[in-house]
């Protein structure tokens, strides 16, 4: 039997502000079934930024991608399903068959690069980086993880949520307001006693030089001298989040949002405090990446004290349920 599209699944609204308002039409469902599966074959386009070309794929064959660009296979499977259901949705609400807006080169639907998109790499490029013995041991991992979750995304309200993600909370992680400026109901900030395994849980210590800083302003249109950088008063916190990152600092008196600073520094999170040590200053910075939503350190941990795949994303994304986009 032919699958149809669920199509209530395929609305998508405008969750506070994160993406444009749009509905999704439902598909043909006249599309090709691979053999034995019984699910259509959904065409994906990415623009793989190394070769400056786009590459047309099956849905299900990039989300196998992404899970191995993403998230180390050494991870428990349930964390692995986790990472898939989520990969699957990110591209979901982005593919133009679901009613995404083209924006890309060649009209793709997204890009290989994870500071745009989510990261996605060539199977080759991904073996070559396992090595033999490892290629051996991850890829049917991996291929597990994503046929186990074939078709599921994350959904609340019956419309695909907001899939994001990160490395490591570092105990909490943070809320989509504090973060972004919009408040997501799912996007909340919850606890996460599982990430103490990552290699970036503990504090980090990064020294950049005065001058470093003041380029790197400079390229965000803030004047502040090398000279000035490491005067008192030059970086001041103005506003932090419940969890201690920062959500806002002054930089020479001119306030910008702390996720910006962070991008412009290449600090790990805006959970950081600083100290001045002659011309340089001294970053101690806990955890790695945003903070909102699924941790994978966290998923791990948790999948290796018992949680299911499908436990592990209720936790770290309160209210939504996993459906499938596909029904009888």
């Amino acid at each position: 039997m032919k699958k149809a599209f669920f199509g209530l699944l395929f609305i998508f609204g405008l969750l506070a502000g994160l993406l444009a308002a749009r509905h999704i039409e439902p598909a043909p469902s006249n599309l090709p079934l691979p053999a034995g599966t019984g699910y259509p074959i959904l065409k994906i386009d990415v623009f793989y930024e190394p070769e400056n070309t786009v590459i047309s794929m099956d849905l299900e064959d990039y989300v196998r991608n992404v899970v191995a660009s993403e998230m180390p296979a050494s991870f428990h499977p349930e964390a692995l399903k986790a990472q898939a259901v989520l990969a699957r949705t990110y591209a979901v609400r982005k593919m133009q068959v679901f009613g995404g807006a083209p924006s890309l080169p060649g009209k793709a639907d997204v890009t290989s690069n994870p500071a745009k998109d989510q990261a996605w790499n060539p199977e080759q490029v991904i073996k070559e980086r396992w090595g033999i013995i490892g290629a051996w041991l991850n890829w049917p991992k991996i291929e597990r993880a994503v046929r186990e979750t074939q078709g599921l995304i994350l959904t609340y309200k019956g419309m695909p949520a907001e899939a994001v993600y990160h490395s490591t909370c570092g105990g909490m992680t943070e809320a989509a307001k504090d973060v972004w400026g919009n408040d997501v109901e799912y996007l909340q900030s919850v606890a996460c006693s599982y990430c103490v395994s990552s290699p970036h849980y503990k504090v980090a210590k990064v020294i950049l030089s005065s001058r470093a800083i003041s380029d790197s302003m400079g390229r965000l249109g803030i004047s502040v001298p090398a000279s000035r950088v490491s005067q008192t008063g030059a970086l001041a916190v103005t506003s932090l989040s419940p969890t201690g990152r920062i959500k806002q600092i002054s930089v020479n008196g001119k306030a910008i949002r702390g996720v910006e600073f962070r991008s412009a520094l290449e600090l790990k999170s805006t959970k950081f405090t600083w100290a001045v040590q002659g011309d340089n200053i001294v970053f101690q910075v806990a955890g790695y990446g945003h903070g909102v939503g699924l941790c994978q350190y966290g998923a791990d941990g948790a999948a290796k004290a018992g949680r299911n795949f499908l436990e592990i994303l209720a936790h770290y994304y309160p209210g939504t349920a996993a459906a499938q986009i596909f029904t009888e």
